[in-house]
């Protein structure tokens, strides 16, 4: 047998000398030294031995780079800091001693949601205590604690030692460790967000929550921090998510409750000076940037023609001082964290200031992840396209989208007119179509005729508007047989309009109306469905639809006439517009200076009662629905709205301009048919 004064020393049994007690009778206390004294021989287990060693502190970064396996990534392994060493901050920040609440205002790809999953690694390992994830859904919930947090414990060693082995500990909703608990929560299930104690809390894409978790709670954030309000010295928040809008819950958080906000400051590879990574103006001398002649953002994406340019004066002074992705990625890993309104870096601010709750901010061009050219071209897709503006700032800028309308008043129209008579095509073969936008009315047709250029920022030159009064009288079946083309007389002069005239550029090459988009709802639909029947793969009857729609366009077989079970010979295809999508457009559109691309333009002879059409709706915030007011006109606006969406659904920003053809064949005139056949339309993107 062993010598026990050979065994280690953490193995040599343990022997504790009690000192008597005054209490005691001195006839005992002799006795007790009679035998050799009071002892007590013990050996502690190798559990015993855990729980009693003292541990070094160790950042949460530190322990990440120790102990985490990365599974659920592009870049599989072992955890690293420096792959994106903005997160080391965040986490170490997170178990600063004061700070209880942590905010995270985050494009996507930047690793957000892997600095919560280390810091409940480095719970369950330093600083045990029941943990409650909350997500947007059930759904997402199981797929998180299947994908993510259940492969975090079993693929680190460290963590898997504290798991129990039991198969029953370990499912969808819930993680029994030796020592503590997780619980998966969503934000639509208050029995989920109640009666539990929680130490840490992770709040994950926030502003995809409900405002309420039911009918008869609070929110589903006001409830989950509910539940640490018995670890209120050691609790930890976390609220992770990509902005939507400024009264969203992350914005909030980050604008009105955060104590302090940080940016992080990225350090030039080429000159040494730090500075805040920004998109940079139009005309700033700094920025991501681009080459000048180039707008189509495939190009720039796909051969990568992006570059950042320092704020430095030494880069300044260089016009070969650019970054690279590359470079841009050294930059981050020089950067660190400082506060937004004291500039100090991070830890000094925590320890002068001691704030409870901090938020970060992290916007896309600081990840590895996101190449400068993908976000120039997204840039530049948001330029034209209000939906893809608010995509950009949401999950490239990290900021909330803000609904503002710039009013579009009749002077800031007109000042979009060029030099162009009425009726002129703008010449230099810029232009790909003719398009027209009528708006159908008791009394008579509105119309528009655009325009449109090739590409995807798809100028646009108005070349005639105006009204046409009809006359609705009733015709009998024997007027109608009388007529080489069955629909109403009414219609005569607008077809006079759309396709015996034609308009020529300043070189003569003359252009006739490709396609017409008609209302067809409220006023006259009989009328206008025989209209379109008369000129089928010419005209298409709009239907425009006043809710926000999944999809801006949908097509629908009309089959029979509006009130009545008279079959329409062949039918017709009726195209439903989601309105408020290209009045979002619209707005956009006009807002761009004329000599830009994507200009929104009108020729030198628009009057301003067609400008006052174009300033009459307004867009209601509380509703995200464009609103008119009563009794006043939007007609010129209604036929703009119709020859962007007609646009849009014959894809000419697809359509590329071939240097032989620049000058567009008139289209023989021929009296229509009333045209047969059914099915969907796929004519519309012939050219």
């Amino acid at each position: 047998m062993q010598n026990q004064a050979e065994l280690p020393v953490e193995k040599q049994p343990q022997t504790i000398q009690v000192n008597f007690p005054d209490w005691l009778p001195e006839s005992v206390k002799n006795r007790i030294r009679e035998q050799g004294g009071f002892t007590h021989t013990t050996r502690f287990t190798k559990a015993e031995r855990k729980v009693l060693r003292k541990r070094k502190k160790v950042p949460v970064s530190e322990w990440a780079e120790r102990h985490r396996v990365v599974t659920q990534s592009s870049l599989p392994g072992p955890w690293r800091n420096n792959t994106t060493p903005y997160l080391a901050g965040v986490m170490d920040a997170a178990n600063f001693p004061s700070v209880q609440e942590i905010g995270l205002c985050k494009a996507p790809q930047v690793g957000g949601s892997e600095a919560a999953h280390n810091f409940v690694g480095y719970t369950i390992d330093r600083d045990p205590g029941p943990v409650l994830y909350v997500y947007p859904d059930e759904v997402t919930a199981k797929e998180n604690n299947k994908d993510r947090v259940e492969p975090m414990i079993k693929n680190s060693p460290r963590l898997r030692s504290y798991m129990t082995g039991v198969a029953d500990d370990s499912s969808s909703l819930r993680i029994n460790l030796q020592h503590m608990l997780i619980f998966m929560a969503w934000a639509r299930s208050a029995s989920r967000l109640g009666n539990k104690p929680i130490k840490v809390v992770i709040f994950d894409e926030t502003d995809k929550y409900p405002e309420v978790a039911s009918k008869r709670e609070a929110g589903p954030i006001p409830l989950g921090k509910k539940r640490t309000q018995t670890y209120k010295w050691s609790r930890k928040i976390w609220q992770l998510s990509t902005p939507t809008v400024e009264q969203a819950p992350i914005w909030t958080y980050m604008s009105q409750e955060a104590e302090a906000v940080f940016h992080y400051e990225v350090v030039c590879p080429l000159c040494g000076h730090r500075q805040k990574m920004e998109l940079g103006e139009k005309d700033s001398l700094h920025g991501i940037k681009w080459p000048k002649d180039e707008r189509d953002p495939t190009r720039i994406e796909s051969l990568e023609l992006a570059w950042y340019k320092c704020a430095g004066s030494v880069c300044q002074s260089d016009p070969e001082a650019v970054w690279s992705d590359y470079q841009r990625d050294r930059a981050v890993r020089a950067g660190q964290w400082r506060e937004a309104n004291s500039g100090l870096e991070l830890f000094d601010h925590l320890r002068k200031y001691r704030p409870k709750k901090v938020g970060f901010h992290l916007p896309s061009w600081i990840s590895p992840f996101v190449s400068l050219s993908e976000i120039a071209a997204a840039f530049l897709r948001s330029r034209h396209d209000k939906t893809e503006l608010k995509d950009f700032m949401n999950n490239y800028m990290a900021e909330p989208w803000v609904e503002y309308e710039v009013e579009r008043q009749e002077d800031q129209i007109l000042a979009l007119c060029d030099e162009r008579p009425r009726g002129q095509v703008p010449g230099n073969g810029q232009v790909a179509c003719l398009l027209a936008g009528v708006d159908t009315q008791d009394n008579g047709f509105w119309y528009e005729i655009r325009a449109i250029g090739y590409g995807v920022a798809q100028d646009s030159w108005q070349i005639r508007e105006g009204f046409i009064k009809a006359d609705w009288a009733k015709m009998d079946p024997e007027q109608l047989q009388d007529r080489s083309y069955p629909y109403h007389p009414a219609f005569d002069s607008l077809r006079q309009v759309l396709f015996e005239d034609s308009y020529q550029d300043p070189d003569g090459n003359e252009y006739q109306v490709s396609r017409v988009a008609i209302d067809a709802m409220g006023h006259r639909t009989a009328e206008v469905y025989d209209f379109c029947r008369a000129h089928r793969g010419r005209v298409i009857p709009i239907q425009g639809m006043n809710t926000r729609a999944n999809r801006p366009r949908k097509w629908s077989k009309i089959e029979t006439y509006p009130g009545s079970n008279k079959q329409i010979p062949g039918g017709v295809q009726l195209l439903q517009l989601d309105v408020n999508h290209y009045k979002d457009n619209l707005s956009t559109k006009l807002q761009i200076a004329p000599l830009d691309p994507g200009a929104w333009r009108y020729h030198s002879e628009t009057t301003r009662d067609w400008a006052r059409h174009m300033c009459t709706e307004y867009l209601d915030e509380q509703k995200n629905r464009w609103m008119c007011p009563s009794n006043q006109p939007n007609h010129g606006w209604d036929c703009s709205v119709y020859v962007l969406a007609l646009a849009d659904e014959m894809g000419i920003k697809h359509w590329t301009f071939k240097q032989q053809k620049t000058q567009k064949p008139k289209q023989k005139k021929s009296k229509p048919g009333p045209g047969s056949g059914s099915g969907k339309p796929s004519w519309l993107n012939r050219r």
